[in-house]
């Protein structure tokens, strides 16, 4: 009797250990459960947000690539423009010189002081069309220079030490015609200790 009582108190024990322990099972899996959807939540929330960057960076990415091409295409304009009209000067000028030429010819029999003047005045017209013609290859070298610096192909880094090694070639060049300082320094950019370094060095 004093058997089969106590196999019974174990046995009701042991059901109730059994209960309190899959009960805490049962917290512990449900409280982890709750964790994890927090966890999920959380990460949706930064996914979320990384999305929204992603898309900010790519509008701006689109509006500056935009932005480029359309100034590309307006420096390539300005460039045709430039071309066009240094080919209609040129053409101008060659024009100008045969008619000059022609009618130098045609005073030959005229007194040495009357060719004179019109050799005077062929020359003059010969230096303002060279000095046209240098003014529009320079402004279209200009052009060229700005496309070549927007063009992606090409390195920044190395566009910029090319002109920057042109500057200091133009600087030597003035500095050996007797250029004045001041007015080298206005007319490329530089510093007055880059020009007097560059004249120091000859």
């Amino acid at each position: 009797m004093n058997t089969i009582l106590a196999l019974s108190i174990f046995g009701v024990v042991f059901l109730l250990l059994e209960a309190v322990f899959f009960l805490t099972c049962f917290r512990w899996l449900a409280s982890g459960k709750k964790a994890r959807e927090r966890e999920f939540v959380r990460l949706d929330a930064e996914r979320n947000e990384l999305v929204e960057l992603q898309q900010a960076v790519a509008r701006e990415l689109k509006d500056a690539k935009r932005l480029s091409e359309e100034t590309l295409i307006k420096l390539k304009r300005v460039g045709a423009d430039a071309h066009a009209e240094w080919t209609e000067m040129n053409k101008k000028c060659e024009l100008l010189v045969l008619d000059l030429e022609g009618k130098l010819n045609s005073l030959s029999d005229n007194s040495t002081s009357q060719m004179n003047r019109q050799r005077m005045t062929l020359e003059k017209s010969i230096q303002i069309a060279e000095q046209t013609n240098s003014s529009l290859s320079e402004s279209t070298a200009n052009a060229k220079k700005i496309l070549r610096f927007l063009d992606e192909s090409v390195p920044s880094d190395e566009v910029l030490k090319e002109l920057q090694a042109e500057k200091y070639a133009e600087a030597r060049r003035l500095i050996q015609e007797g250029k004045d300082l001041g007015i080298i320094c206005r007319k490329l950019g530089l510093s007055q200790s880059e020009v007097q370094l560059l004249s120091y060095m000859g």
